[in-house]
């Protein structure tokens, strides 16, 4: 760029003073006339130049003053350019995304006496994530603004390792636990309103704090990490014990076909009812996935996905709501893309909240600790990249015994989804 400045400069500077004396030259010469006596001439003015003459204003800068002067100019072009460059690359290293469920849903009443059930809209996701990626570091911060008001769901601070190209990191802060297939996935990625029973009885809020480590190599995956294991449900800040919980995933992704199996070892403190004092129970879980993509079907692609848990002490606040109780359960998915924006999917989930215990009656309603197989249907369209509207119908069945039946809580929900 200086050296283009710097000669357009010569340039003009070399244009004017050959066009002043090309005018000088241009000038008729005077015409020839007889010879005369010589005669005084008289006094006259000074003659004025050409208007078109060329001429220096008296004090004007030389040309070195004013190369001098495009050189500083350009100097600063180039500042300012390195700036604007500087400011834009950073800018390219953040990233904004988020996304907003809104709800209508419909349970029918529980039994013919028209208690229970429910009609309400309700915003039940209302997600903002900032991430920001460079080299070496990755800052993730993502908080949930929903009426019941506003959490933090994560955040997350990522050590990429050096020379690793990115493929091992180690990750610290609050974060999903790496234990399956839907548990860590997005809920804006999600066919159905809600994961699976088994993973919301034994993955409960998702979400830990914790450290954790990631790592990539050709197909294989790998992720694994230490946390409090009470959850963010658990109702405290803090964790409640000195106990610390080891999770991890080992898994596989060869693009048609993706699966792993993971792991869970801990422990948490309770107090059964035949405990003098508090004592340490163990947390375990097992699970294997799987998913499978197929495009065979000249509607579009399908999918298939499956995953099954097993373990002990379980449930909503800090993972003990069943003490030392096993339980196990699975689900089965089925996608079928209908051209580009609309499919169709069928669920099946059960779970077994007491592994090997009779299902038992409560007068005409089947026992808490029941098994609970859940049949669902879901429809969805896209309009475009942004809003997607899906509707699901979902039917519970609790296994019952003697008189008792199955409740009437079929559950409707209307979802519109909006995400940036």
């Amino acid at each position: 760029m200086r050296p283009l400045l710097v000669a357009f400069s010569l340039l003009t500077s070399s244009a004017a003073m050959a066009q002043a004396a090309s005018s000088q030259e241009q000038l008729p010469p005077p015409p020839a006339s007889e010879p005369r006596e010589a005669v005084q001439p008289p006094a006259t003015e000074p003659q004025q130049p050409p208007a078109n003459a060329y001429s220096v204003p008296e004090g004007s800068p030389s040309i070195d003053e004013r190369l001098s002067a495009d050189e500083h100019r350009v100097e600063s072009l180039e500042e300012q350019n390195t700036e604007t460059k500087n400011d834009l690359s950073a800018l390219k290293k953040l990233r904004f995304s988020g996304y907003i469920q809104s709800r209508y849903q419909y349970q029918e009443p529980l039994d013919d006496t028209g208690t229970g059930g429910f009609s309400r809209f309700t915003v039940r996701r209302g997600r903002l994530k900032a991430t920001y990626t460079g080299d070496l570091a990755q800052f993730m911060l993502q908080i949930d603004a929903v009426p019941a008001g506003v959490t933090l769901r994560d955040a997350e601070a990522t050590l990429f390792i050096p020379g690793t190209k990115q493929q091992l990191s180690l990750t610290m802060g609050q974060m999903k636990w790496p234990f399956g297939y839907e548990g860590p996935q997005s809920s804006s990625d999600r066919e159905f309103p809600e994961r699976s029973r088994v993973v919301r009885n034994m993955l409960p809020s998702e979400r830990d704090r914790g450290a954790k480590v990631n790592g990539r190599y050709k197909f294989l995956r790998v992720s694994a990490g230490v946390f409090d294991g009470a959850g963010t449900d658990s109702g405290t800040t803090q964790d409640n014990d000195k106990e610390k919980d080891i999770i991890g995933r080992v898994g596989f992704d060869l693009k048609w076909i993706a699966g792993g199996v993971s792991g869970w070892y801990g422990q948490d403190l309770g107090k059964l009812p035949t405990d003098t004092f508090r004592r340490a129970y163990d947390r375990s879980r097992l699970g294997a996935d799987l998913q499978a993509y197929f495009d065979v079907v000249p509607l579009g692609g399908t999918s298939l996905k499956g995953e099954f848990i097993a373990g002990r002490t379980y449930g909503a606040a800090n993972n003990a709501t069943h003490l030392d109780v096993p339980a196990h359960g699975w689900y089965l998915l089925l996608v079928q893309n209908i051209g580009l924006n609309d499919a169709v999917a069928v669920r099946y989930d059960t779970f077994d909240p007491h592994n090997g215990q009779a299902n038992t009656a409560n007068g005409d309603m089947p026992g808490a600790d029941n098994a609970v197989d859940t049949l669902g249907v879901v429809v969805q369209h896209h309009f475009g990249e942004n809003l997607k509207v899906s509707a699901t119908y979902e039917l519970p069945m609790t296994q019952v015994v003697a008189q008792a039946s199955d409740p009437k809580d079929n559950l409707f929900t209307l979802q519109m989804q909006a995400r940036f």
